[in-house]
């Protein structure tokens, strides 16, 4: 996922004013508790206290914005070891902070507060709002992005690696969920929180890291359960197919053509793939267990599913590297079954197979983290 920047502005003037202001506007309350048609944002009226008794509290979340303003117009890996995964996280949890207290959350140009962040897909895309929870919005979208940098730079030739890209997989994409919810009832013009952009991504992500437990599942030496792989990946070619439905949708197809065409072949690509190991897995089992028919009638769904595959990669101009040695690892092994078959063993082969089971591990809906809840320091702890 691409970072969205916001340019740099000094927040501790204009909420200074705001906040030493007469208007006594209500605001809007969240999940943490209180009455809301958006479970994620609060109403909770304006602070009765000055810009002079939380001086300190309105430079540490400027400090923190104009941070990340620099920081986030590098690469991820750059950002990153600027800290910038772990600001982002501190900001979040510093705006939830303000918000509890009554400051702006509602979209409202004569507050005097103005915050612009660029598009993810276009630097020269601004969108400006007037409500702390836009600067949230975004920056729930920055700690999803860092966290599928994360997964994808992390080494599935290892188990702790994997490990790493599914916790971050699976962590990303139900913040993306949440983020979602928040944007829900809110008209953002940028495509970047559309529903449809949102959703893409939380499938995506989870998809990813659905593929990377089987992966996982099937390292080392050890005896392969190749049922259970079989499960485990085939469960993924559903999640990618539910990423696909999203990557179609008319939005993105119209906003970010060429993004929305990529992704959608990287996800029908990825989807055929899985479901041909689907069935790869399961003709392994039923020859261990001496079953020749059904081997070849799995075999032989496999090499038509290949087939599918590398007809769809040509036309779309994909290059899979893993997908022509399983082409010609499946039609070996159907070839070298079919002839067993004929001359030793005589099985029936079925012309009709039940459908594979999916079985899907990777967590989904997990709450926002206690970095992105809780602030480092603690906040208005005078008031």
């Amino acid at each position: 996922m691409p970072l969205k920047v916001p340019p740099r502005n000094d927040l501790v003037q204009p909420l200074a004013s705001w906040l030493d202001g007469d208007d006594q506007v209500g605001f809007q309350n969240s999940s943490f508790g209180g009455a809301s048609d958006n479970q994620l944002q609060w109403v909770v009226p304006k602070p009765t206290f000055n810009s002079v008794d939380c001086r300190s509290e309105l430079l540490r979340l400027a400090a923190l914005r104009n941070c990340l303003s620099e920081n986030l117009q590098d690469s991820h890996k750059s950002a990153l070891e600027q800290n910038c995964l772990t600001d982002s996280q501190e900001y979040h949890a510093t705006l939830l902070e303000f918000e509890k207290r009554g400051f702006p959350t509602i979209d409202d140009e004569l507050n005097g507060i103005a915050l612009t962040w660029k598009g993810a897909f276009s630097s020269t895309q601004q969108e400006t709002h007037h409500s702390l929870v836009w600067d949230r919005v975004c920056t729930l979208w920055n700690v999803a992005a860092f966290q599928s940098f994360l997964a994808s730079e992390a080494d599935l030739t290892k188990k702790e690696g994997c490990k790493l890209a599914i916790s971050q997989s699976q962590t990303a994409s139900s913040n993306l969920a949440i983020l979602r919810q928040l944007v829900e009832s809110e008209d953002y013009a940028t495509v970047d929180v559309s529903q449809a952009m949102l959703s893409f991504w939380e499938k995506l992500l989870l998809a990813q890291g659905q593929l990377t437990i089987y992966k996982m599942a099937n390292l080392g030496d050890t005896v392969r359960q190749h049922t259970t792989l079989a499960y485990l990946i085939q469960a993924a070619a559903g999640i990618y197919n539910e990423a696909l439905t999203w990557a179609q949708d008319p939005r993105l197809q119209s906003e970010v053509p060429r993004q929305a065409q990529i992704w959608g072949a990287h996800c029908k690509a990825q989807s055929l793939v899985c479901q041909s190991r689907a069935l790869f897995h399961l003709s392994i089992e039923h020859r261990l267990k001496q079953e020749h028919g059904l081997e070849i009638a799995r075999i032989r769904q496999c090499v038509e599913q290949l087939r599918e595959a590398t007809k769809f990669c040509k036309s779309a101009d994909l290059d899979l590297p893993e997908l022509q040695g399983l082409v010609t690892l499946a039609q070996d092994r159907l070839t070298r079954a079919d002839e067993d078959n004929h001359k030793i063993y005589m099985d029936d082969v079925p012309k009709t197979l039940p459908e594979v089971r999916a079985q899907i591990l990777v967590k989904k809906n997990l709450p926002l983290g206690t970095d992105m809840m809780i602030t480092k320091v603690r906040m208005f702890s005078w008031a």
